[in-house]
């Protein structure tokens, strides 16, 4: 029995039902209509609820859409006998997403925006402008997104260093360094992309000692999960002018209260938690659930497994 939490449509169903023949398949109405229909789910399409995880006896895989899958390392998740697999659609867009803000940034673009709005031509610079090449990028979290950020950073002439939880030689980055040695890395570092997910290790894992180990004039990005950058730091650094912006598509908390300092800061950009979206998503969210039944019906290992003791 096969159930779709993720973009349960009426074709979605039907293809599900042509790679599976004979399965029974079904969408988030049904079992809510009928609440005992959770007990003989085998496959999830999309995660669900953890009251529902709890009840679901029978339940042998899921597979979510989301770039991180931190919920896999709570109860019931975690002790469940389920395999996670996770769609791995996420690293272009996140990855050009933040260089997209990071340019903005440099460039001043966003200034230079306002200026159109007022039909001004403002040709001097609110901040100087500034080049990507020849800087020093470093990312937090050397994972699939992480690594395409450093491909992308290195394209742009840039020198690229990481930090990951297992420290180990990863191209393009010249230079790889743990946790601890996070203020050692930011120290050399012109811009920090933080890619990291949710797990309790990455918690707090940046605040006001990681951002003054920063050299002054450097820029921030998050786009992994907002609890990993102490905000109050960060409004800090930023109001102090330490940072010269920060590009955020993840917060803390997150959406931003109203009257939050961030919103604002002429030196930030934000946007709602859409890095990893784009156009074709849902189609290769679709795909890769699709191709990962077929291998799980002809009893091939599955892809993207998730650890549930790491969360990704």
């Amino acid at each position: 029995m096969i159930t779709s939490q993720a973009y349960a449509t009426k074709e979605l169903l039907s293809r599900i039902r042509a790679t599976a023949p004979g399965a029974a398949v079904f969408g988030p109405e049904d079992w809510k209509r009928d609440g005992s229909l959770i007990e003989r789910i085998d496959i999830t399409f999309g995660r669900l609820p953890g009251e529902a995880i709890a009840r679901a006896g029978r339940l042998k895989w899921i597979h979510t859409t989301a770039a991180g899958a931190d919920w896999a390392q709570r109860e019931p998740a975690r002790s469940h006998p389920a395999v996670v697999t996770s769609s791995h659609i996420h690293a272009e867009s996140i990855a050009e997403h933040l260089f997209g803000l990071l340019l903005v940034l440099v460039r001043g673009l966003h200034h230079a925006h306002r200026h159109q709005l007022q039909e001004t031509w403002a040709k001097k610079p609110q901040a100087p402008l500034d080049v990507l090449a020849g800087k020093t990028l470093c990312v937090v979290g050397l994972g699939t997104i992480g690594r395409r950020c450093a491909e992308l950073g290195a394209a742009f002439g840039m020198r690229v260093i990481g930090v990951r939880h297992h420290v180990q030689p990863t191209p393009p980055a010249e230079a790889v360094y743990g946790p601890a040695d996070l203020c050692q890395a930011f120290a050399q570092s012109d811009v920090v992309m933080v890619v990291l997910p949710g797990t309790e290790q990455a918690c707090g894992l940046i605040g006001a000692r990681e951002l003054s180990a920063l050299p002054a004039g450097a820029y921030l990005l998050n786009a992994g999960r907002g609890k990993s950058v102490d905000t109050d730091a960060l409004v800090g650094a930023l109001a102090s002018g330490r940072l010269a912006g920060a590009g955020l598509d993840v917060v803390d908390p997150e959406p931003l209260p109203p009257g939050h300092p961030l919103w604002g800061m002429p030196n930030v950009l934000i946007t709602p938690h859409t890095a990893g979206l784009h156009r074709t998503y849902v189609a290769e969210a679709t795909g890769a659930f699709l191709d990962n039944l077929k291998r799980f019906l002809s009893s091939q290992p599955l892809v993207g497994l998730v650890d549930k003791t790491l969360g990704y």
